[in-house]
């Protein structure tokens, strides 16, 4: 996934915002124009349906998919890279779209919305926290919206880039062609996304021309991006929100720059293992509106996105582009640390702490050597090579191998920089298993103890915790 940002930032925790008032910038607020009519069943050549469209069964949830566009006029915002002044250099017009997934019924919906700023790494809308966490936020009566504020999502990269014609315009210039985060091809560098990212949360808390949900009272919106989204999120959270109070909570996984510690919006971090060894700087202690987990073992790519299923939208609608590619990586992949079930008990624990006051669980940190101050530093392992400290899920609390967050490419080929997302995995042989675990009945009952205490920490759903306690065992092979 791509790590660079156009907007850099400055972390000094006195930096102001110069820019005018939301109000200011666009008197009559974005235009929403929707629900957008599809013609044909997600797959059909058309392309006359929603991309993206989720393959779950939302009907039978008692859920409905809906796509909208806005258009308005946004502010751009330079964030200088160290102490001075953010800056805009104006406004621009723009126009792109907002999927909406949410309850049928009006009783249903519990009033919350999580705002996605959806990842731009592949040129194309990725569905990475709803792979994720769907099933949660449909289990408890959440709605998903999906924001679209980057340049490459909607226009493309450029060519010869090999996801050229990957993006919302190329992929049906009928549907999206009115699409525009560029104003005319002027604007490349995404200094627009900030602000349209604000101005649709706003139009979801104070409809205006249109209600996207139809009467139904949202009573908090949790802003949520990972990797190189959680860096835009994080970006937002230390040098806009104390000014526009858009969202009442945060959650940023798989990087980003530090949180400032004088906001006073709650946001919880989590890091996964390659995320430490790459920004350990970059770590803040936790605090009354600040919160980090670090999960040990963890690829920056959880598996759950690996899979077949995970590609299953993106493969209908985009062919071979949209599969994830074949890489030659030095060691065998993918870490099996169950990530995703971190990041869905993180929505949990942040709405509790934005309710209730009830901060997330305090859980130890991966250890690391060096000067934390420097991009010098490495992961403490113990005497089989899995990290130390850290959230420890079955998979490296009882492991059966070695599960890590880093990988290197196997050949320069270019698309083996994947390799540095996927974690790896290298199985324990048959005689180190047997030494480990005579007693497979014990290794189950230790598996069991794992989770229960994951779940008691509330960094497991009790939800997951069956499916959790299914892998372990299945890790295990029967007959010892």
């Amino acid at each position: 996934m791509r790590t660079g940002f156009v907007v850099t930032v400055c972390l000094a925790a006195g930096t102001s915002i110069v820019s005018p008032p939301l109000a200011a910038q666009a008197p009559s607020g974005p235009v929403i124009s929707g629900p957008i009519r599809s013609t044909a069943m997600p797959g059909d050549p058309s392309h006359n349906y929603v991309f993206g469209s989720t393959p779950m069964d939302l009907k039978a949830a008692g859920y409905v998919e809906q796509e909208y566009f806005i258009a308005g006029t946004a502010a751009r915002y330079v964030i200088p890279n160290g102490p001075g002044e953010t800056t805009s250099p104006g406004t621009m017009p723009y126009k792109t779209r907002i999927v909406v997934r949410r309850p049928i019924a009006a009783a249903k919906f519990k009033g919350v919305v999580v705002l996605d700023w959806r990842n731009a790494s592949t040129g194309h809308d990725g569905d990475l926290t709803w792979i994720s966490s769907g099933g949660f936020f449909v289990r408890e009566g959440w709605a998903w919206v999906g924001a679209t504020v980057q340049r490459a999502n909607v226009h493309g990269f450029p060519p010869p880039h090999p996801m050229a014609s990957t993006a919302l315009k190329p992929w049906n210039p009928e549907r999206y062609g009115s699409l525009d985060l560029t104003n005319g091809g002027t604007v490349t560098d995404d200094t627009q996304a900030l602000d349209v990212f604000t101005q649709i949360a706003d139009a979801i808390r104070h409809p205006r021309n249109v209600d996207m949900f139809e009467g139904r009272r949202v009573q908090r919106i949790y802003a949520s991006g990972g990797s190189q989204s959680a860096g835009f999120l994080i970006r937002y959270y230390n040098h806009l929100q104390s000014r526009t109070n858009a969202f009442d909570g945060f959650l940023a996984t798989q990087g980003g720059p530090a949180p400032r510690p004088d906001q006073r919006a709650k946001i919880l971090k989590v890091y996964t293992e390659a995320d430490v060894a790459r920004q350990a700087p970059l770590r803040v202690a936790d605090s009354t509106t600040t919160h980090t987990w670090e999960i040990a073992g963890a690829p920056h790519m959880p598996i759950l996105w690996q899979g077949a299923a995970a590609f299953a939208a993106e493969v209908r609608d985009l062919g071979a582009d949209g599969a994830l590619p074949a890489a030659e990586c030095a060691k065998p992949f993918p870490s099996t640390v169950e990530t995703s079930m971190v990041f869905t008990a993180g929505y949990a624990a942040l709405d509790r702490w934005v309710t209730a006051n009830e901060r997330p669980a305090v859980t130890d940190r991966i250890q690391t050597t060096g000067d934390p101050s420097t991009a010098v530093h490495t992961i403490l392992r113990d005497e089989r090579g899995i990290a130390r400290g850290g959230i420890r899920l079955p998979a490296v609390a009882q492991p059966t191998a070695v599960n890590a967050g880093e990988n290197q490419p196997a050949n320069p080929s270019p698309i083996n920089g994947l390799c540095g997302f996927v974690g790896s995995h290298l199985p324990f042989d048959e005689a180190t298993l047997t030494t480990m675990y005579p007693d497979r009945a014990a290794y189950l009952r230790d598996v069991r103890r794992t989770v229960e205490a994951l779940v008691a920490q509330k960094v497991v759903m009790r939800e997951d915790a069956e499916l959790l306690i299914q892998r372990a065992e299945a890790a295990l092979p029967r007959g010892r």
